[in-house]
């Protein structure tokens, strides 16, 4: 039985200024931890539809965001188009948020390891669903290339390549509005930015905060050699694979995602409050 999305959450909406663009967000306010989504590159802040009821149900504020060029989202100017890095420490200064768990899926996970890397004073947590992460290390180009996506993924749909065997079998109609998403996410394309810090294996030892790698064995982008290979050069991480899900665990199997990312959470809580 496919998932129902379930009503959405009260939350505010509203543009947050950043060098040279304004982002819009999407915020469940409240007084618990801030947790905040970074959505993959081929969606945006609208993807958490299986998230956001079930993360502020449990007590979390939570806070998605569209990067540059994704919904409702300004590009900025295309010769100074600021960081990624940057672009998230700008919107949490204009929320108040001083230290938030991040939880970053695909290409988000990418801003949010690097945020974690140049800011790792304001993370409680990390998670990292589904993503490469990228590192400036042969080691980690050498396997990636070894997956032979480069030469494939001009050629086929997003929905093959990021939902599983399984459920692009099983649910059609999730697959359908997964597409409608992506579709509706990038109005006027979205725009190239630098990351804005180098991560590699040094920059991420150095990391104390938990990190929990979530991917599924059918991931094609981020399968679990890569994932346990992150994990060896993080000081505290988990790893959890999810069976028959591809690289969009959080859309796949999100009832199993959010039951071990509430876990994941309630067992590292932000100590200094």
């Amino acid at each position: 039985m496919p998932d129902q999305i379930p009503r959405p959450m009260p939350a505010a909406e509203g543009f947050a200024p950043v060098h040279g663009a304004k982002l819009y967000y999407w915020d469940t306010g409240g007084h618990g931890e801030p947790l905040i989504l970074c959505h993959p590159a081929s969606q945006s802040s609208q993807i958490w539809q299986h998230q956001q009821h079930a993360f502020s149900e449990a007590g979390y504020r939570v806070i998605a965001y569209s990067r540059r060029g994704h919904h409702r989202s300004e590009r900025g100017p295309e010769q100074d188009p600021g960081t990624l890095v940057g672009d998230l420490a700008s919107l949490l200064a204009f929320l108040a948020v001083k230290k938030t768990h991040i939880l970053g899926a695909a290409a988000g996970g990418i801003t949010a390891m690097g945020f974690a890397v140049a800011h790792s004073e304001c993370v409680i947590s990390l998670v990292l669903a589904g993503t490469i992460v990228a590192p400036e290390e042969e080691e980690w180009r050498t396997l990636y290339h070894h997956l032979g996506l480069a030469s494939v993924r001009d050629r086929v749909p997003t929905e093959f390549l990021e939902l599983g065997p399984t459920y692009r079998a099983l649910n059609p109609d999730g697959v359908a509005r997964f597409v409608a998403l992506e579709r509706a996410s990038k109005p006027d394309g979205a725009m190239q930015q630098p990351l804005g810090v180098k991560v590699d294996w040094a920059a991420m030892q150095c990391l104390q905060i938990p990190v929990l790698l979530l991917t599924g064995e059918a991931d094609l982008y981020a399968p679990p050699p890569l994932q346990r290979m992150l994990a060896e050069h993080l000081r505290k991480p988990e790893m959890i694979t999810l069976r028959e899900v591809g690289h969009a665990p959080y859309w796949e199997a999100p009832t199993e995602f959010n039951r071990h990312v509430l876990e994941f959470l309630r067992r590292n809580p932000d100590h200094t409050v």
